[in-house]
């Protein structure tokens, strides 16, 4: 009896063992995320018809894709975004469709592995804090118009066939209707054109300039939003009567300052 539960106990650890043999490596082999998203910035005039924030957005390309030399080239960025948008710099939107943003570069279209891509964006927020930048997704723009007869390729160009995509080893003209990329392997080449759906987010790690309000508690050196001015608080206060917002006539209070960023 004795050798009999001792024989169940060796059977079901030996089973334990195969299962975590068999789980530790499918771990081990997840890779890093391909892409790392970071953003920062500074709002004001939040709920008013002031509201503006500067936010820098970084998203850092770690695909490995070795057929385009781990390249993102030309790059298009999604994401969805509360805000409406006003302008970004190295980039130009060309569409949004609801909260989803769609962006473009215009000069600098490569982006290598290790590289960040720097977006300086103006917009509002629309009163929703925290802000976010989320299902952000960079991936190549990839052109694959269907293959026609007598059209004219040049190497690289991408096209599709049958359901199936192929890159142009050399520049032609499809002269006949039998030179289609499946039957002529001397001018097409069968590729792959990867997807690039992996998502990240990023909570944007924002500074709030307050807004004056009446009753505000305001401490010496404070710098709050009033009317599409920014002020620096001269004494310490309680705003406890109307007529103390932030102006000219307010001087030992307040003295209007510049943008503090």
């Amino acid at each position: 009896m004795q050798k009999k539960r001792f024989k169940s106990i060796f059977s079901f650890l030996a089973l334990t063992l195969v299962v975590v043999s068999l789980l530790v490596p499918a771990a081990s082999a997840q890779s890093n995320p391909p892409l790392l998203a970071t953003a920062q910035g500074t709002a004001w005039g939040i709920g008013t018809s002031y509201e503006t924030a500067l936010i820098d957005l970084q998203i850092t390309n770690l695909y490995v894709d070795p057929a385009r030399n781990n390249t993102i080239s030309p790059w298009v960025l999604q994401f969805d975004f509360a805000g409406d948008i006003r302008s970004v710099t190295n980039a130009i939107i060309t569409s949004k469709q609801g909260n989803r943003y769609t962006l473009q570069g215009t000069n600098d279209t490569d982006i290598a592995y290790g590289e960040t891509l720097n977006l300086k964006i103006e917009t509002t927020l629309n009163g929703i804090l925290p802000a976010a930048f989320t299902n952000i997704t960079l991936r190549p723009e990839v052109i694959a118009t269907p293959w026609r007869w007598q059209g004219t390729y040049k190497v690289n160009d991408i096209v599709e066939y049958n359901g199936l995509y192929y890159k142009a080893i050399q520049a032609h003209t499809a002269h006949a209707t039998n030179w289609t990329p499946a039957l002529t392997p001397a001018l097409w080449k069968q590729t792959d054109i990867e997807s690039y759906s992996y998502q990240a987010s990023a909570i944007v790690d924002l500074t709030v300039i307050e807004s004056w309000v009446l009753g505000g508690t305001y401490t010496a050196g404070q710098i709050v939003f009033y009317d599409g001015q920014f002020y620096r608080c001269v004494q310490s206060h309680t705003a406890h009567a109307p007529n103390w917002y932030p102006s000219p006539h307010t001087a030992s209070l307040w003295s209007k300052t510049t943008a503090p960023f």
